[in-house]
């Protein structure tokens, strides 16, 4: 990319976050990339999210409106940005210096219409939010959230916490659905790939994302989370690996439940161990210790239920045009 760097547009969606948000504009204020604009939308809040952002002045720019959903809040902010690339950040995020810098990199190609990056733990993140990382970090496979690749490679998908658009590519795409959130960024990932455009992901692109900080806010989010992928099913059809959990649960089970009619029920139950036993081994050599395994197993297993318990209602919700 030749001549003058490109005027980038950075938008943080932002509700009741006073806690986090100054750290994510401080390291926004911090990037390399000069010609930026920096908008954060206030999305309603009723803390101290206000009086934190107005410190800053005029050095980044504030839309207050009533509260919609970061879906509505992110599109209200790219109509209103001037920006020819939109980077997506959200407030419970720290950008690395060079995060701007590293997304670039992949827009080598016109059809390129999106880039992220990789997440990681801030150095002053809870327990409990760097056992959830930990988690994410290891299941991320099935679901294109958090990646484990060490150089650019093509990709499905990108989450909002951490990615560049071409402004063109999200305008051609009708921008994100505000029925949906979270699983607006996939839609919308969905929506500009059958344009023809491609993904990238580069891990050198970092941002340091803070996590749930205690059980129920983990289960909350995860039903949430399930509760999206059941949406999109709904409404484009099973696209994505981790559409098909559900399926391939029941399918488990029905199986192990036949071969204890057809053969033993011993020899399903030593089956059953023999699975459990696998998924058991798997966390612990990802976590590198069996204490920490079987915490992130435990974890695993609330994951299971409140995602497959949010799928299924997001299954029966209807569509909304």
């Amino acid at each position: 990319m030749s001549g003058a760097p490109p005027l980038i547009s950075i938008i943080i969606p932002s509700y009741n976050c006073m806690d986090v948000v100054g750290k994510c504009v401080d390291s926004l204020l911090k990037l390399k990339w000069e010609n930026k604009e920096i908008i954060v939308v206030d999305d309603g809040s009723t803390d101290g999210t206000p009086e934190v952002l107005g410190r800053y002045g005029k050095a980044i720019r504030v839309i207050r409106i009533s509260n919609g959903g970061p879906s509505r809040a992110r599109n209200i902010a790219v109509r209103e940005s001037r920006g020819e690339f939109i980077a997506f950040t959200d407030s419970d995020c720290i950008v690395s210096p060079d995060w701007l810098d590293e997304l670039m990199k992949g827009f080598g190609d016109e059809r390129v219409a999106g880039v992220g990056g990789d997440q990681q733990s801030p150095e002053d993140e809870s327990e409990f939010g760097k056992k959830i990382h930990a988690l994410l970090k290891a299941i991320g496979f099935t679901a294109d959230y958090v990646k484990g690749h060490k150089s650019i490679v093509r990709t499905r998908h990108n989450p909002t916490c951490n990615v560049l658009y071409r402004r063109t590519a999200l305008m051609e795409a009708g921008l994100f659905d505000e029925n949906l959130w979270p699983g607006e960024d996939v839609d919308i990932d969905l929506k500009i790939a059958r344009m023809g455009y491609i993904f990238y992901y580069n891990p050198k692109a970092v941002v340091h994302h803070y996590r749930p900080k205690n059980l129920r806010s983990f289960a909350r989010m995860m039903r949430r989370y399930g509760w999206a992928q059941g949406y999109l099913v709904k409404k484009y059809g099973a696209f994505r690996p981790i559409h098909f959990e559900p399926l391939l649960g029941a399918g488990l089970a029905a199986g192990l439940v036949l071969f204890a009619l057809l053969a033993s029920p011993a020899a399903a139950g030593l089956a059953s161990l023999a699975i459990l036993a696998a998924v058991i081994l798997f966390f612990i050599i990802k976590a590198k210790g069996v204490a920490s395994g079987l915490s992130l197993f435990r974890l695993f297993l609330v994951l299971l239920f409140e995602w497959n318990a949010g799928y299924l209602k997001g299954i029966i919700t209807k569509v909304k045009k």
